[in-house]
């Protein structure tokens, strides 16, 4: 996991001369056409992970909102807290929710508080991860809902932890590369959110 994460890290910060590499691996006759598929596959993946701050940041203050009116204490900390962690996927909002939860327990003299705790963090992460990021991510990055659903259960059966992180922007790169690598048609005609013919 360390050295994944290592590798994609590096390969972050040398974006620029990796690509000059692939570039050169190419050659000069597919220049144009490997320019254009960069460029898309970028641009995708930054709208993804533009839309996942602006989804993770609403649900964030939505939660220390209905924290604040509850009555658990800090709850600008505990929507920070959540928003952060739901960018570790599937896990992240169970801890997110942990401590909060455990709170509320310990000041209130009645069950209605963590009730309302564990409601507010249940009903906001079901129309998120259900309905809101499907729909958002999907029409962002142009890979349609279903193949995200997909991908999250493929690349975490093929790495891990560390499939479930990189789960979206790799299927990403793949349905980008369907229009510009024949061979790869197949795939961009399941994955991609239009229908290409």
């Amino acid at each position: 996991v360390a050295l994944v994460l290592l590798l994609a890290i590096f390969m972050l910060l040398k974006r620029e001369d990796l690509r000059g590499r692939l570039m050169s691996l190419v050659g000069q006759g597919h220049i144009s056409e490997t320019t254009r598929a960069l460029d898309d596959a970028g641009q995708r993946v930054r709208r993804y992970l533009t839309m996942q701050f602006l989804v993770n940041t609403g649900y964030g203050i939505l939660i220390g909102i209905g924290l604040y009116f509850i009555g658990v204490p800090n709850a600008i900390l505990w929507g920070a807290f959540a928003a952060v962690m739901r960018f570790i996927p599937y896990v992240g909002p169970l801890i997110g929710a942990a401590v909060p939860v455990l709170l509320s327990f310990a000041v209130s003299k009645s069950w209605l508080t963590p009730v309302y705790t564990l409601t507010l963090y249940g009903v906001l992460e079901l129309i998120n991860a259900n309905a809101l990021e499907p729909w958002l991510y999907g029409s962002s990055t142009g890979v349609s809902s279903l193949a995200l659903i997909i991908a999250a259960l493929f690349w975490p059966w093929l790495w891990r932890p560390i499939g479930l992180l990189l789960s979206t922007p790799l299927t990403v790169c793949v349905t980008v590369l369907g229009p510009h690598v024949p061979r790869m048609h197949l795939l961009s005609l399941l994955l991609s959110e239009e229908l290409s013919l």
